[in-house]
């Protein structure tokens, strides 16, 4: 195995245990601050991010066979739905279990999501070269009120 998969995939499992270790962390400190809004506002975040996650798949596999990168559905407004949807759902574990370690471990997911979109867009522009440039012009990132405002103005 290369050293650059090798560390790719050590990268994943990494992310995997973090993740799976928010998940239950959230589930043993439930509202542990006992701020019952912050509790609702995770479910939301939640819920919303879920949404976005079943909604990018959805999309991606109505095109994934046609060797080009998704441009319609929500990759109309946003970029990297899927990642959106992740770091909403991150957010929403950090509210709903309320404990410092949901916060340091979910910062650090955050952090890695931001480095695997930096990745993502690298490889993409390898790939798709200048119509995926002129795509990152046209679509935000991951702000998906900016992406549905400018599909509003158009």
């Amino acid at each position: 195995m290369h050293k650059k998969n090798f560390i790719h995939l050590l990268s994943h499992l990494i992310y995997i245990i973090l993740y799976l270790s928010l998940i239950i962390l959230s589930i043993f400190f439930y509202n542990s601050a006992n701020l019952r809004i912050l509790s609702y506002v995770g479910w939301l975040l939640l819920i919303s991010g879920a949404s976005i996650l079943f909604v990018s798949v959805k999309s991606r596999k109505k095109i994934h066979k046609k060797r080009t990168f998704v441009k319609t559905g929500i990759y109309a407004y946003i970029r990297h739905p899927g990642y959106l949807g992740h770091m909403l759902i991150i957010f929403s574990l950090i509210f709903i279990g309320q404990s410092l370690i949901n916060i340091i471990i979910g910062t650090i997911l955050i952090v890695l999501l931001f480095l695997a979109i930096i990745e993502e867009e690298k490889r993409n522009i390898r790939k798709f070269g200048y119509p995926y440039k002129i795509y990152m012009k046209k679509v935000p990132k991951i702000n998906l009120l900016a992406g549905i405002l400018k599909q509003l103005s158009h």
